[in-house]
């Protein structure tokens, strides 16, 4: 079992600290980020629709547990969180070799009594089991605590440092339960083995994720359909950049006739088309910069 470095961090803590902890454990833990009248009126928000959420329909969905979406369009307080200085800070530190990162889902899961402990797995799976290398990271994951989170109520059980492990390979005896306070946050990144716990008690342990993944791979929750563009259009432009309506990477996710998905969305006329160099711009990566340079050079030339 790989040793662990500090992996609880005070929400004052300095962004590189974290993120190093979150790169060398495979998470890292927040503490009390959000006030518990943050949370409750976050959970206030969402309640009906996780009361009209089914159970899971096998052992790994967990068949006491429900797992309710679309929180970009549900809750107001869901959407503050999606752009919250933590979650883009070290989403965006993680996933730094892409040009661009997106959010991929947001999902309310209530683990009622009884739920029973997952499979052990890696969440890149998702991506149909597609071998990233080990030192890549698609995706950068938010546990936020809407109750304690207890070894005894299921709290994700987690083995440090195994992205390099076979999920198959794993061991419930090499993990470690996560216990944290209501509003704190568990980090985590989509290589580390995991798998949520037992719930012991008679209480629903209660957490939203919010994941967020390389602008150039598929969001996991059709975030299109959850805020298409008559609810879309009602929202701050950093969230929708965030949410995906913007261009992804180099050269994906425009829109209309080569266009900037947000002035689609809103009836504007950029001055000029997208064109790869443009679009790219600041944030690109050296390998794009340097391949936009060549193919200006030889238009130059041509």
């Amino acid at each position: 079992m790989t040793t662990i470095t500090n992996d609880r961090f005070s929400k004052d803590a300095p962004l590189d600290e974290i993120t190093s902890s979150l790169r060398s454990n495979g998470y890292v833990i927040v503490e009390n980020v959000l006030t518990p009248e943050t949370v409750d009126k976050l959970l206030s928000e969402m309640m009906p629709y996780i009361d009209a959420t089914p159970f899971g329909p096998d052992a790994f969905a967990g068949q006491t547990t429900k797992r309710t979406g679309s929180g970009v369009a549900r809750s107001a307080e869901i959407r503050d969180l999606v752009v919250h200085p933590l979650c883009l800070g070290a989403a965006g530190e993680l996933l730094k070799s892409s040009t661009e990162f997106q959010l991929s889902q947001t999902q309310l899961i209530s683990a009622y009594p009884g739920s029973v402990a997952q499979k052990l797995h890696k969440d890149e799976l998702i991506w149909d089991f597609f071998p990233f290398a080990t030192d890549h990271h698609v995706m950068c994951q938010f546990f936020w605590a809407l109750t304690d989170f207890t070894e005894e109520n299921g709290g994700t059980r987690f083995i440090p440092g195994s992205d390099a492990l076979d999920a198959e390979e794993a061991s419930d005896d090499d993990t470690i339960a996560i216990e944290m306070t209501k509003g704190s946050v568990l980090i985590f990144t989509g290589k580390v083995v995991h798998g949520g716990g037992t719930n012991l008690t008679d209480e629903v342990r209660r957490g939203l994720i919010l994941s967020y993944c390389a602008g150039w791979v598929r969001q996991e929750e059709n975030q299109y359909l959850v805020a298409p563009p008559e609810l879309a259009r009602t929202f701050p432009e950093d969230l929708l950049k965030v949410i995906g309506y913007q261009q992804g990477c180099f050269a994906m996710g425009y829109a209309g006739d080569i266009e900037e998905p947000m002035d689609v969305l809103f009836g504007r006329k950029a001055d000029t088309p997208i064109v790869p160099s443009q679009a790219a711009g600041k944030a690109a990566n050296n390998t794009a910069q340097q391949w936009s340079k060549s193919v200006a050079s030889r238009t130059v030339q041509g």
